[in-house]
């Protein structure tokens, strides 16, 4: 006789244990620990099922294709080990699973019968807030209209990435009208290398541009548009009346998305040299996404101070052109002047503490020439290495920076004035600008 616990006769059948002389008259128990605890025992020789009460002290072990489980031959104990741990498991399963129901239950929400939320009440702000507000207001109403963007198709160039002959290219920016028959403003860089321009109005209204001219140097463009009305401009205003702190706001048109206010504070005023081009770019963080190249950046009466030309790279802080650099441009583009400007053929360097102390410089102030080119404008003058440079035209000069932005900005062929301080004795050196040759591009003034 042969005792099973959730083991199939079928199985027991099939098994491949020998029919030895052991097997006779005796009970083999087949154990498994399964959610069924009836214990079925098997007659060998009638087939018979019955409960089994003796075994005998044998244990043989055999493993399933279906599962492991033990042959012993001995005696069975009602509630034996195996019976008792599947009856433990099976307690404690429905324990758990009868707790996350529970659990189930208490966390479920119950909906409210009224709304969720509460409806704001139509009662007065605060007086100051709210006219703060309604003067933002007019103010994106009065130079939204005139703000546009811009969008290029460049000329195709070789890709050599994947073997492409040739990859289009498109680019995309903003603009703003500055007068009624479609004269619009942009960034040089935006149409830079331009195939075809397009100007998308403020009332989605599409156009050819044409650019009528450019500064690389200004970073600045002008195109015409043919509108077939009198276009909405803005007033172009005093970026020298600037002050920091002051609020300003930025208008483009930032990834290509629809035309935006953004609202900051001059962070710092571009200073303006007395020369064409020489400034500083306005600072302010107002922002300057990408797309907002080109665009206006205008002060609280609705006039353009500066044009977004830059911006860091989280975009909040934005880099413009002063609006009077612009306006000193603008004539002299549009009467097709092509503008050369000025090259001195040095570099320079920050004044150091034990360099100043070297060379007896005291107070510490300007620009250390670090090396002079041969066969250009400063070594015809006499400028020479480890000069220091005072001033330029009677500014004060104080890096590197500032003295390629004035020698930069002013155009080639003019005679400009330096300060120079060399072995303790300070010199007066004139010096004509001329153009950067090719040789050196890339170099500094």
């Amino acid at each position: 006789r042969i005792k099973v616990s959730r083991f199939c006769e079928e199985t027991y059948r099939n098994s491949r244990l020998k029919r030895n002389s052991l097997m006779k008259n005796s009970l083999f128990t087949l154990r498994h620990a399964c959610p069924e605890q009836q214990a079925v025992s098997f007659d060998k020789a009638q087939g018979e099922r019955r409960r089994s009460k003796t075994l005998q002290h044998t244990t043989l072990k055999y493993t399933c294709p279906r599962r492991l489980f033990c042959i012993r031959v001995g005696t069975l104990k009602s509630g034996g080990k195996v019976m008792k741990r599947a009856q433990w498991i099976f307690s404690v399963s429905f324990f758990l699973f009868s707790l996350s129901g529970m659990v189930l239950m208490a966390n479920e929400v119950s909906l409210p019968s009224s709304p969720l939320w509460r409806e704001g009440e139509s009662g007065d702000a605060d007086p100051d807030l709210d006219r703060l507000s309604k003067a933002f207001t007019r103010l994106a109403e009065k130079v939204r209209p005139a703000v546009v963007q811009v969008r290029v198709s460049l000329k195709a160039v070789a890709d050599t990435t994947n073997g492409d002959s040739q990859r289009p290219r498109n680019s995309r920016g903003s603009g703003f009208i500055i007068n009624p028959q479609g004269f619009i403003l942009t960034a040089h860089h935006v149409i830079d290398g331009a195939k075809e321009v397009e100007i998308r109005l403020a009332d989605r209204q599409r156009f050819r541009g044409q650019v009528v001219a450019a500064d690389s140097h200004v970073d600045l463009a002008i195109i015409k548009i043919d509108g077939g009305r009198e276009l909405p401009i803005l007033a172009l205003g005093d970026s020298e009346s600037l002050n920091v702190g002051e609020l300003v706001g930025s208008l483009g048109f930032p990834f290509g998305l629809e035309s935006s206010l953004g609202l900051g504070i001059i962070s710092r005023r571009g200073r303006s040299q007395n020369i064409s081009a020489g400034f500083e770019f306005i600072q302010t963080d107002a922002g300057a996404s990408s797309g907002n190249s080109g665009g206006p950046l205008v002060n609280m009466r609705g006039q353009v101070v500066g044009m977004i030309t830059m911006a860091s790279e989280r975009g909040n802080i934005g880099f413009a052109v002063p609006i009077n650099a612009i306006k000193a441009m603008i004539p002299r583009l549009l009467q097709g002047e092509k503008i050369a400007w000025g090259w001195l053929g040095v570099s320079v360097s920050e004044v150091t503490l034990e360099l100043a102390d070297t060379l007896g410089l005291t107070p510490i102030k300007g620009v250390l020439v670090s090396s002079v080119l041969p066969g250009q404008p400063a070594e015809e003058a006499g400028v020479r290495p480890k000069d220091i440079i005072l001033s330029i035209n009677g500014t004060g000069v104080d890096s590197p920076r500032e003295v390629t932005r004035m020698i930069g900005g002013t155009e080639a062929g003019k005679e400009m004035k330096l300060t120079i301080f060399r072995k303790g004795e300070t010199l007066d050196l004139s010096v004509r600008l001329g153009t950067k040759p090719k040789t050196a591009e890339g170099r500094e003034g």
